[in-house]
């Protein structure tokens, strides 16, 4: 038992195992193996992810499963689907905010979603939007927000449509629910939180209102094979495109 707390201990620090402080030697086999594995399971395609990306993962995947060599690991990983699993979940790295980068959200409300209702008719114009890479879907509720205090500021309302997509089923089954951690008053102005959440009655978060909800319509979407949306007025890609090799960003 010692032991292993010490190795989780270790890899927490970022520290590879009890076993070596050597860096992981990834050969280019080892790592198509691992590619085909991968698509097999889950149907997606990781091999023009960028290496240090793709590198970083499985390493930690290794040092959690205490595996010092990749060889090893690769037959680790042919054998147990669980852990094919848990790799593909660690390559998403769904790391998300409400209100992410407050400087850029503010440079948002302040120059670009006035512009997205400039000449909108209240009657049949549609501001569409496209939120590629969601995950847990605060970032789309984010500009959800901006727009219902937009449309609110002009007295005015239009119709929204707000696509959220993300590669992740779990992601996007969170995001839909719309309930989050009591943790999100840290990233909220008390205003926003007051006006835009319901505090559940156990006490263990808050769910956004149905009327946020209502504006945006998520879904699974691979961007390395399923067709864009069209006919939008703003796209919202961030912080996705620099785990991806060259030839795929472009």
């Amino acid at each position: 038992m010692t032991a292993q707390l010490v190795g989780y201990i270790q890899h927490a620090f970022g520290k590879f195992s009890l076993h070596s402080d050597k860096p992981v030697q990834i050969n280019e086999s080892a790592l198509k193996r691992i590619f085909v594995l991968l698509r097999s399971q889950t149907g997606h395609d990781f091999s023009q992810y960028k290496p240090s990306t793709v590198h970083r993962r499985i390493e930690r995947r290794m040092s959690v499963q205490q595996i010092t060599l990749i060889d090893e690991y690769v037959r680790f990983l042919q054998q147990t689907p669980q852990e094919v699993e848990a790799l593909f979940r660690d390559l998403l790295i769904g790391v998300t905010n409400f209100f992410r980068d407050p400087e850029a959200f503010q440079t948002l409300e302040d120059q670009v979603i006035p512009q997205l209702f400039a000449g909108k008719s209240t009657k049949n114009g549609v501001v569409r939007i496209w939120v590629a890479g969601c995950s847990t879907g605060e970032e789309a509720y984010s500009l959800a927000i901006l727009l219902q205090e937009r449309m609110e500021a002009l007295q005015q309302n239009y119709t929204v449509q707000l696509f959220a997509t993300d590669i992740d089923s779990r992601a996007i089954a969170t995001a839909r629910v719309g309930l989050y951690p009591l943790g999100i008053a840290a990233d909220l102005s008390p205003l926003r939180l007051s006006r835009f959440f319901t505090p559940e009655p156990d006490g263990r978060g808050y769910r956004i209102h149905k009327s946020i909800r209502d504006m945006l319509v998520f879904s699974e979407q691979n961007l390395t094979r399923d067709p864009p949306f069209s006919r939008l007025d703003l796209i919202s890609c961030r912080n996705l495109l620099i785990y991806l090799s060259a030839d795929l960003q472009k």
